[in-house]
């Protein structure tokens, strides 16, 4: 399918590396920031910005969209609305990733090489999940989760709508979930539930603030 790629910056451009080796067809890249435009990276070109998805689908015979921005609500926001205009919004899964057959899997869903995620677990649209993750059985995660890399993520836990989970932190089996919009820090050990809209960070993880 001739695909295009939202977000020009480093990590599209590592997504692109992957998405080519699979053998997806890249067209091009968009993205809002007025210094990409004309640009190349590498060898493939910056051909317009989201405002302009629609014309991009019509004049380019775009099929699907790839979006690995990090900032989840910029990521399902964009996802959300090329699905509107006619797009497709396939998965990539690095062919190292171990996940069990019963995983259930939404659309737009990337994870990245070294992952394993064990069996019974349900992943919604828009998760991203980075290297080397190890994702227990029975959890959830919610449309636009972020799983950094290394997080050890125990079982029967929901992880709710953009929840931001950070490098190498542990999610402890015997919590219930992390809540709505939540970011946990970069090592953290989270041994009880996190509200909604709350920063934990430490070991083990308390709350710092929460975000407005």
């Amino acid at each position: 399918m001739r695909s295009i790629i939202i977000g020009a910056g480093t990590y599209g451009e590592v997504y692109l590396a992957y998405l080519q080796e699979a053998e997806v067809n890249i067209v091009g890249f968009v993205d809002d920031n007025p210094n990409h435009k004309g640009k190349k990276i590498r060898g493939v070109p910056v051909i317009g910005n989201t405002s302009e998805l629609a014309r991009i689908k019509e004049e380019f015979q775009i099929e699907a969209v790839y979006c690995p921005i990090g900032n989840n609500k910029t990521r399902v926001r964009f996802l959300s609305e090329a699905r509107a205009i006619g797009y497709k919004t396939p998965n990539f899964i690095h062919p190292s990733v171990i996940i069990h057959k019963s995983v259930q899997l939404g659309e737009g869903v990337y994870i990245l090489l070294g992952t394993k995620i064990m069996p019974y677990t349900v992943i919604d649209d828009y998760v991203m999940i980075s290297m080397n993750a190890l994702i227990a059985h029975h959890n959830h995660l919610q449309q636009g989760t972020f799983v950094s890399t290394g997080v050890n993520f125990g079982a029967s836990i929901t992880a709710r709508k953009n929840t931001y989970i950070g490098i190498g932190a542990t999610i402890m089996t015997g919590i219930h979930e992390l809540g709505e919009n939540c970011l946990v820090g970069a090592g953290a050990v989270v041994i009880k539930d996190v509200p909604d809209n709350a920063v934990v960070a430490g070991v083990p993880a308390k709350v710092i603030k929460l975000k407005e």
